[in-house]
């Protein structure tokens, strides 16, 4: 279904939306043509916190300087992050910080992408976890925001605690992504979105694309709401925030990018062209082969069950379908929603992808109405 065919059955939608208004955007076609619509107080220029849709950017970033020699990806972090070397783990979720043993290997690079670090969110735990307490404390906890520490800062704090399971044998949710983005700067003695900006996002003219706006464009920032514990619907983020001028101290690979339709749109179509961009390869066959291939094992496929449903695995940064979950969509299609009320999945079987884009925050790891609607609209 192209995006003008989508608009009736979207309005429906947005009207029974507690933050009405959304812009998406569908790649189809054997030239993978570009359509872009919009219902509700929200336009096609309309500038949008990303939240987790930064997830797949920073992946396949990750990708492209591994097939540049930067590193490989089953290699130690503790090269350059000599913080985590000599790692120890608890001998139990949920024990005391000094109850711990040996890590059985290093942390590797691969599994930060994979949510094996041993860092996240744990939605098992206790109010008085400690690890995850000591987290909160030391402030080095992101959510749809970044942590408020500096990178540096936020290794020298996280390094001495213990990983919540051996390396590679569990799946807790975005931290070992903003242990990512401190090793990306490390490795390229470069802030990440300067990085980021020069290896993927200018290469596919996603100009739109940043941790930050530009006073120019501030005014085309909405806000962004959340539910509450009683379930209304707060503003979190107000619209035009002046904040958004200032790149973060912490630029993570788990959240923080601000985008639009658009560009979400050039990327999605890069992916449907197997990692080609308008002038080039932005990672290979055999990279973009990686992204999506699923590799978790049985331990941590059952710690992941709190984010990723039954009918969804997890590759390198984005979520996996493992069978048709819409109406015409495939196995393997692949991708990843971002808990401001964001999404964005390529199905390459069928030659279709697409991106949503809300100011409605997501509660709870689970879908929302609005976002299983686009897709089986799109899939229909």
């Amino acid at each position: 279904m192209t995006a003008v065919d989508l608009a009736p059955h979207l309005r429906e939608v947005v009207g029974r939306m507690s933050v009405p208004g959304m812009t998406w955007a569908v790649v189809s076609g054997p030239r993978q043509t570009i359509g872009i619509g919009s219902a509700g107080p929200l336009g096609r220029d309309s500038i949008f916190r990303i939240a987790s849709v930064t997830k797949p950017i920073v992946a396949v970033l990750t990708l492209r300087l591994a097939e540049r020699g930067l590193f490989v990806l089953d290699e130690p972090i503790d090269r350059w992050l000599p913080e985590f070397a000599d790692r120890r783990v608890l001998r139990a979720r949920g024990a005391a910080l000094d109850d711990t043993i040996p890590a059985a290997r290093p942390t590797t690079i691969r599994d930060l992408l994979q949510m094996g670090s041993g860092f996240g969110w744990d939605m098992t735990a206790t109010a008085t976890d400690p690890l995850a307490g000591e987290f909160e404390r030391r402030g080095l906890v992101s959510t749809w925001k970044p942590p408020v520490v500096r990178p540096d800062r936020w290794a020298q704090l996280a390094g001495p605690l213990p990983m919540a399971h051996q390396p590679g044998e569990g799946w807790l949710y975005q931290f070992s992504f903003d242990l990512l983005a401190v090793f990306l700067e490390r490795v390229t003695r470069r802030r990440l979105d300067l990085v980021l900006r020069d290896e993927v996002l200018a290469p596919l003219d996603m100009h739109d694309t940043g941790y930050a706006v530009p006073m120019k464009s501030v005014d085309r920032v909405p806000s962004s709401w959340f539910p509450n514990r009683r379930g209304d619907f707060v503003e979190v983020a107000p619209i035009a925030d002046p904040r958004l001028m200032n790149v973060p101290v912490f630029r993570s690979a788990a959240t923080g990018l601000l985008s639009t339709a658009d560009d979400l749109a050039k990327f999605v179509r890069m992916l449907l062209r197997g990692g080609r961009g308008p002038r080039g390869p932005v990672i290979s066959a055999a990279s973009f082969d990686t992204l999506r291939t699923v590799t978790l094992g049985e331990s941590a496929r059952a710690m992941s069950h709190e984010f990723l449903e039954p009918s969804v695995d997890w590759g390198l940064g984005v979520g996996v379908d493992n069978t048709a979950r819409y109406p015409s969509s495939h196995p393997g299609r692949f991708g990843w929603d971002g808990g401001t009320g964001t999404s964005l999945w390529v199905d390459p079987e069928a030659g279709v992808g697409g991106v949503l884009l809300t100011r409605q925050g997501m509660g709870t790891p689970e879908p929302p109405e609005y976002l299983d609607a686009f897709w089986r609209a799109v899939h229909a």
